[in-house]
């Protein structure tokens, strides 16, 4: 079975997909603020998984500064996984938290090309483009207009560009996130974007790997091949 934290991992860099754009203006909002519930079910190779949890979004400079956070639970075969994410933009520098070793990571827009988070280098018609993304329909979340975007297996639901929901399923499992609350042009202050108080590094001066959590999870062949072409439908470009 695929480890719950390798597809959590997954997920979360598609809900980050629709905005990590490297352009002036990211967004064609100024500002906002959202609240999202998240939803995990399905049988995953004849293993029940379950899961939630809640994320928010905060952004000002029409999304070029923007902090995202994330906190969920997956309970697979009666155990449950507690996790928590977080992530900022800032004018094309991505920080990536780290709450179990208990630091930040730093990618500059040069190590982005060269990082697991490569597409999020790309203009948003660049990525779309690669992954083979197009315009399916309209709808609207909470009285907000959106433009709904597939890019298999992922569908995003878009208002002036920022993610209102995100529908995905992989390997038997569906996730769901949709926001609950909208807050638009609103006021944004940087304690509001502050980070956690960790010593910030470069990735490479974290490759230390110690005791059985940060151990890199064990792969038949079968589940290996599954990642493998799950992994190109994100990155073909």
């Amino acid at each position: 079975m695929v480890h719950p934290k390798i597809l959590s991992a997954l997920l979360i860099t598609l809900a980050m997909m629709s905005a990590l754009c490297a352009q002036p203006q990211r967004y064609e909002v100024k500002s906002g603020a959202i609240e999202y519930t998240i939803t995990r079910s399905g049988n995953m190779m004849g293993v029940i998984v379950n899961g939630k949890g809640k994320a928010k979004t905060l952004f000002k400079a029409w999304g070029n500064i923007e902090l995202y956070s994330e906190e969920s639970e997956m309970t697979t075969m009666g155990r449950t996984e507690h996790e928590r994410e977080m992530t900022k933009i800032d004018h094309g520098k991505l920080f990536v938290v780290d709450f179990d070793q208990r630091v930040i990571n730093e990618y500059t827009p040069e190590m982005l090309k060269n990082s697991e988070y490569q597409e999020f280098a790309k203009t948003g018609k660049e990525m779309i483009d690669s992954m083979g993304g197009k315009k399916i329909g309209e709808d609207k979340i909470m009285g907000y207009p959106c433009e709904i975007w597939e890019i298999a297996p992922v569908k995003l639901w878009l208002h002036k560009g920022v993610m209102l929901k995100s529908e995905a399923e992989m390997m038997g499992i569906k996730h769901t996130t949709i926001a609950t609350k909208i807050d638009l042009d609103v006021t944004v202050s940087e304690s509001d974007l502050k980070l956690p108080d960790f010593p910030v590094k470069s990735p490479s001066e974290n490759m230390i790997f110690d005791g059985e959590e940060n151990e890199v999870p064990q792969l038949t062949p079968e589940q290996m091949q599954q990642m493998q072409e799950l992994m190109k439908n994100f990155s073909a470009s």
